[in-house]
């Protein structure tokens, strides 16, 4: 019998694979192609979790946006919202390496802050600043809505 936490999983990642569908605008025959391929499955009813994760793995590669700039509930502290959005977007445009971890140390080497939730509003504003620095480098405008905007888009 499966834990009440496993299920729960199980259907989110199943959530997850059906927003991908929609949001890559994937019809039903190229939907089931593309899970087959990857899981042998064409269903995910029949799906374990760890094929669930292959095939959101699997559209992540192929297009299937993430948006870096979601601020998650284990992020919040003391910053506010829009200044973790604005770092985690600013970071999604101008960074080589744009993975959580890397903006971990970055922050770390910044502030000294082991993870964005430990963030004051100070803190957060010399993160904002160095970030900024960081995409005029980049070659983006940081004062205007196209740094951000095409942290949207990739």
């Amino acid at each position: 019998m499966k834990s009440a936490t496993a299920e729960s999983r199980r259907k989110k990642l199943v959530q997850l694979v059906h927003v991908g569908k929609s949001k890559m605008g994937m019809n039903d025959d190229s939907y089931r192609a593309f899970i087959a391929g990857v899981t042998g499955k064409d269903s995910c009813a029949g799906m374990t979790v760890r094929q669930l994760e292959a095939v959101l793995r699997a559209m992540r590669k192929h297009g299937f946006p993430l948006d870096p700039r979601r601020v998650r509930p284990d992020e919040q502290g003391g910053a506010t919202p829009a200044q973790l959005e604005y770092i985690k977007g600013m970071w999604a445009k101008c960074a080589r390496n744009k993975s959580d971890a890397a903006l971990r140390a970055f922050v770390n080497r910044i502030v000294k802050v082991k993870a964005l939730r430990f963030l004051t509003p100070e803190t957060a504003r010399t993160v904002i600043l160095a970030l900024r620095e960081m995409t005029v480098k980049a070659g983006y405008d940081p004062d205007t809505s196209e740094a951000l905007d095409a942290a949207k888009t990739g």
